[in-house]
C-alpha cells in the first residue's frame, strides 16, 4: 500500500481558481452572508420551540432540489406523511390547496389537490429520501443509512431535525454529543456533503429572545465544530413595547429591514463565509413558507432612523 505524504512544498501543487463546490439557499442575503453552504461542512440551525426551523428545514430541503440535488431528510418528531404534506403546501399556490373538516366541528385540515399530488410526486418522488424512524435512531445506524443513499442515489446534501432525536449510548451526555457531532463533521468532511442540523437551544432561566453561541444545547465542541450556526427567531413573540423589540428593532434597520415587514428572522451567529448578521423573512401563512423580506433604500433608512429619534425612549 502506498503512504500518503506527511507534507508538500508549495510548488508541488497549483494554485486553484475553481469556486468551492456549494448549494444555496435561495435566500440571497443569507447566500450572500454564508457564501452558500459548502460541501464539507456542517451548518447548525437553532430557535426557540416554534420558532419555525422545521419549516426553515423544509424550504431549504425543496430550494435545494431546485438546484438539481437530491436529499435526505432524517426527522426525529415528524412523521414521513406529515413532511410530505407540509413539502407539498410549502410548493403549490393557494389555489392548489383544500380544506378538510374534521367531523362535524371547527378543525380543518390543509392539503394539496389530487391534480397537484400527481404532478408533484413525479418531481419529487425520486429526490427526497426520508429516514425510517422505525429503525434505531443512533449515530451508527443513522451514519450507515447516510452512506449507503450517498453511494447508491449520490446524494450531497443531508437535512438532520434534529440533533436531540439522536439517541444517545451513555450517561455522560455532553461526551456522548461531542461523539456524535465529531462523527457527523468526519463524514461530512470526508464525504464532501453539506450537513444542515437543528439543535436546540439550552434551557435559559430568564426570559430572552435571542439567542448566542452558548445558548446552544449540548457541549462547546458542538459549537466549535460546525462551519455555519444560524439562529431562527419570530418577531411576534416579542412584546413590541419591550427593550428586546427596540435593539431588534435597530439591529434590522442597520440590514435595511423594517420591521413591520419582517415575521422571522435568521441571525448569521457564526460563518466562515463573509460575516455574520441578520436576515428578515415573511411568512406566507396559506402555503406555509418563507421569502426574503423586502430591502429599504438608504433614504427609507435615513427617514426611519429620523422617526426613532424623535420618538421619547
Amino acid at each position: 500500500m502506498e503512504s500518503k505524504p506527511l507534507f508538500y512544498r508549495l510548488d508541488d501543487y497549483k494554485y486553484n481558481t475553481v469556486p468551492k463546490d456549494r448549494v444555496l439557499s435561495q435566500i440571497r442575503e443569507l447566500d450572500y452572508n454564508t457564501k452558500g453552504f459548502e460541501m464539507g461542512c456542517v451548518t447548525i440551525w437553532t430557535g426557540f420551540t416554534n420558532a419555525g426551523k422545521t419549516t426553515v428545514m423544509t424550504m431549504l430541503a425543496k430550494n435545494t432540489i431546485q438546484q438539481g440535488e437530491r436529499i435526505f431528510f432524517f426527522n426525529g418528531e415528524q412523521t414521513k406523511e406529515d413532511f410530505k404534506n407540509n413539502l407539498y403546501i410549502q410548493t403549490v399556490k393557494p389555489i392548489d390547496l383544500i380544506k378538510k373538516q374534521y367531523k362535524n366541528s371547527c378543525v380543518y385540515d390543509t392539503f394539496v389537490t389530487e391534480e397537484k399530488v400527481t404532478l408533484l410526486d413525479k418531481i419529487y418522488g425520486n429526490k427526497i429520501f426520508i429516514y425510517n424512524n422505525e429503525t434505531k435512531k443512533d449515530i451508527d445506524t443513522l451514519l450507515k443509512a447516510m452512506e449507503e443513499i450517498r453511494q447508491k442515489e449520490k446524494i450531497r446534501v443531508f437535512f438532520l431535525d434534529n440533533f436531540m432525536q439522536i439517541d444517545m449510548r451513555i450517561d455522560n451526555v455532553f461526551q456522548e454529543q461531542t461523539r456524535v457531532m465529531e462523527k457527523l463533521r468526519t463524514f461530512a468532511i470526508n464525504r464532501k456533503v453539506h450537513i444542515h442540523l437543528v439543535a436546540h437551544p439550552k434551557k435559559i432561566e430568564r426570559f430572552q429572545t435571542r439567542l448566542s453561541l452558548y445558548d446552544i444545547a449540548g457541549s462547546s465542541n458542538i459549537v466549535n465544530k460546525a462551519y455555519n450556526i444560524i439562529s431562527i427567531l419570530r418577531v411576534d413573540t416579542i412584546q413590541k413595547d419591550c427593550k428586546d423589540y427596540e435593539k431588534l428593532q435597530k439591529e434590522l434597520l442597520k440590514e435595511k429591514y423594517n420591521i413591520e415587514n419582517v415575521d422571522t428572522v435568521l441571525e448569521v451567529l457564526k460563518t466562515k463565509g463573509e460575516r455574520c448578521g441578520m436576515v428578515g423573512l415573511k411568512y406566507l401563512k396559506e402555503i406555509k413558507t418563507y421569502i426574503e423580506s423586502d430591502k429599504m433604500t438608504s433614504e427609507e433608512v435615513e427617514k426611519e432612523k429620523f422617526k426613532k429619534e424623535e420618538l421619547p425612549w
